[in-house]
Order: structure tokens, then C-alpha cells, then sequence
């Protein structure tokens, strides 16, 4: 009978020690939802990033194009086809801004 002296002991160490591992758990649980949710934008940023990327390179196309040169410099523009800096979107192409501007100026100029 002695023994059970010792069982009300050991009893209130393990159930300390159960919710010590609950709070562990639950803690684990909130630091995989904000990962998870620091992952998303961070891939947001990334595509974000890589948008400008794209745009800058579009805007460096166009500047150092010959057509551009030539406008700086006052004189009529040396390109393989008609002024490709005062063109517009042709009517079935999205009208999203300067960004797809630039770049349908830069496809011109590359080509």
C-alpha cells in the first residue's frame, strides 16, 4: 500500500510533462502557418522582382536602340521600318500601361 505514496507523484510529473508537449505542439502549429505564409510572399516578392527585371531590360532596349539615338540627337530616327518610338498598340494587344508599351517597343527594336 506504500506504493501508491509514489504513483501521486510520478502521476503529477507525467501529466506536467503531457502539457508541456501540448504547449510544444501548439507552438510548432503556429510557426508552420507563419512559414508557410512568409513563403508565399516571398515568392510574390520573387515574382515581383522578376517583373522589373523584365521592364528594365525592356526601358534599356529601347534607350540604347538606334531609333532612340537618333531622336536625342535631333534627326530623324535610323530603324528597319516605319518611327517604331511613336508607334502605338496595335488594337488586339492588352492596354496595360507604360510596362507593355516598353516592352512591345523593345521586341520591335530587337527585331
Amino acid at each position: 500500500m506504500t506504493f501508491i505514496w509514489v504513483l501521486i507523484p510520478l502521476a503529477a510529473i507525467a501529466l506536467a510533462g503531457f502539457s508541456e508537449y501540448l504547449k510544444f505542439k501548439k507552438t510548432t502549429s503556429e510557426i508552420g502557418t507563419s512559414t508557410r505564409a512568409m513563403e508565399r510572399e516571398l515568392e510574390a516578392a520573387r515574382e515581383h522582382v522578376s517583373a522589373l527585371t523584365r521592364r528594365v531590360q525592356n526601358l534599356e532596349a529601347i534607350v540604347t536602340s538606334e531609333a532612340w539615338d537618333a531622336l536625342e540627337r535631333g534627326g530623324a530616327p535610323v530603324s528597319r521600318g516605319p518611327n517604331l518610338l511613336d508607334q502605338t498598340l496595335n488594337p488586339g494587344e492588352e492596354k496595360d500601361g507604360s510596362a507593355a508599351r516598353a516592352a512591345q517597343m523593345a521586341r520591335r527594336l530587337r527585331d
